[in-house]
């Protein structure tokens, strides 16, 4: 499927009545998209490995082991606040804006992750205290699922985090960030500063590319970059899905903004192919700010602090 089309979907069921309840039922029992599988949860596990490794690598690995931690944006498949609660941590909390998950969700994600680190050859069997037992009720909500895994589930979140001034160690964002639009990035930001302690971690990783289509994709992988701001934000950003198109020195410049000190700026790519992609792609002159390494950046990892 195209893009535009895709994006087309999605600003129709948007402007559906109960067009977002005829969406969720699709992605639920039609494309089951929300479905847990082995391929999803175990790209998930990498991503999670990616930011232990560097902690790791700090020797401060101990301190997401016996830190409070917050995962921002959690979605529909809780698999790195597995993979913490199995490396021991016992306090988490995930925060989103929507209840999207559900216990026979957890339940799923749960039976993968085990298939995965059950192997004896997976890389970090050393690390395990623990592998999550099986919800008792799997049709249970995910609340009710969590709870035995010390893991507290906060959806929708709504002042929540206000409300938790200097509480948490670290603060985990995987492939949210950008969902949220530009206008709102720093006050986002500064909210998450606000409830972390001093000396806390914030960490995030962010797609550039592919947007409304697999970032594992070359070939049109910078099509976004076509449409003028108007177009963008008036015709094919929805309600239902909603990409800000920021690059690396936006996230760059907002996390200073919002007081963070940042430890880890890592960029993915761009490699000759991206950057032969990005010439080919007639790019609107609203990104002539850029650079053209900004434009085909295909990634950030990053972390930062609170002083």
């Amino acid at each position: 499927m195209g893009w535009r089309l895709k994006s087309f979907q999605f600003k129709l069921f948007s402007a559906l009545p109960g067009g977002t309840r005829i969406y969720n039922f699709a992605q639920d029992h039609i494309t089951k998209s929300t479905h847990a599988s082995g391929p999803r949860v175990d790209q998930k596990i990498n991503v999670g490995l990616e930011f232990w490794d560097w902690l790791k690598r700090q020797n401060i690995s101990e301190h997401l082991v016996q830190g409070r931690l917050l995962d921002i944006g959690s979605g529909w498949h809780p698999t790195i606040p597995l993979l913490w609660h199995s490396f021991g941590n016992n306090h988490q909390t995930l925060a989103d804006i929507c209840p999207n998950m559900n216990g026979r969700q957890v339940a799923d994600t749960i039976k993968y992750f085990r298939e995965v680190v059950e192997n004896p050859n997976w890389s970090h069997c050393a690390a395990l205290k623990r592998i999550p037992e099986m919800p008792a009720i799997a049709d249970s909500d995910a609340t009710s699922a969590l709870k035995p895994l010390g893991i507290r589930y906060e959806a929708p979140y709504g002042d929540y985090l206000q409300q938790q001034p200097n509480h948490f160690d670290m603060v985990i964002c995987t492939q949210v960030l950008q969902h949220i639009p530009k206008v709102v990035h720093l006050a986002i930001f500064k909210e998450l500063f606000h409830c972390m302690k001093p000396g806390g971690l914030f960490h995030a990783t962010v797609h550039f590319v592919g947007q409304f289509r697999s970032p594992d994709l070359r070939k049109g992988q910078y099509e976004h970059l076509t449409p003028s701001p108007a177009i963008w934000n008036g015709w094919i950003n929805s309600s239902l899905m909603s990409f800000n198109r920021l690059k690396a020195p936006d996230y760059r410049e907002t996390l200073e903004q919002s007081g963070f000190r940042i430890r880890e700026f890592k960029l993915v790519g761009p490699t000759a192919e991206d950057l032969a992609e990005l010439k080919r792609t007639k790019v609107h002159p609203s990104f002539s700010h850029y650079s053209e390494q900004d434009l085909a950046t295909r990634g950030v990892f990053f972390v930062a602090e609170k002083p």
